[in-house]
């Protein structure tokens, strides 16, 4: 098995989980940036993907929605500031 597929067998089921494996890898590289996320390599997509859901889920449990909601604020506020440059 390749790393990807092993990473990809402990991804938990979640309802956003089509929506995330729709972003491209830039916003998955924004996602591990803003969250810290420690456990995902920069540059497989794969890998970010599942990183980024299991973080998701884990956070759903916590506080559901208040991860989204901070990931989508960061996001507006980062093209708000692209958008003065």
């Amino acid at each position: 098995r390749q790393p990807h597929d092993m990473a990809r067998s402990d991804v938990p089921k979640v309802s956003v989980d089509s929506s995330i494996r729709r972003l491209d890898l830039t916003a998955l590289k924004r996602y591990k940036k803003h969250f810290n996320l420690k456990s995902a390599t920069t540059n497989n997509k794969d890998d970010l993907q599942a990183a980024v859901i299991r973080h998701f889920a884990s956070q759903l449990r916590a506080d559901s929605g208040k991860t989204e909601r901070s990931f989508l604020k960061f996001l507006k506020e980062r093209k708000s500031s692209d958008k003065q440059d």
